[in-house]
């Protein structure tokens, strides 16, 4: 039988993996989240043009959708999940 770790969040904190359109620059998207503290603004797979953003402030997915959504170039944002370890019992 498999169990969840008790207490584990399922998502880091201020974290986000976002896919920008082709065409948009890391700088536009430095700009594009700079209020909210950019920690890291990081390159995960260069052909679908997804980041890792980590903000100092975290304001939430919704706010984030909403912001993203405004500027129309943003393909998607989601929070950044923690994969979860199983115990077995044996």
């Amino acid at each position: 039988m498999f169990t969840v770790q008790e207490k584990m969040p399922m998502f880091k904190e201020g974290e986000y993996i976002l896919s920008a359109e082709e065409g948009v620059t890391e700088s536009e998207l430095r700009a594009l989240f700079e209020e909210f503290g950019i920690l890291k603004l990081e390159s995960l797979i260069i052909q679908n043009r997804s980041y890792l953003l980590q903000l100092k402030t975290d304001p939430g997915l919704t706010t984030l959708q909403r912001k993203t959504t405004a500027f129309g170039r943003i393909r998607y944002i989601e929070r950044n999940q923690i994969l979860q370890k199983y115990k077995t019992k044996p």
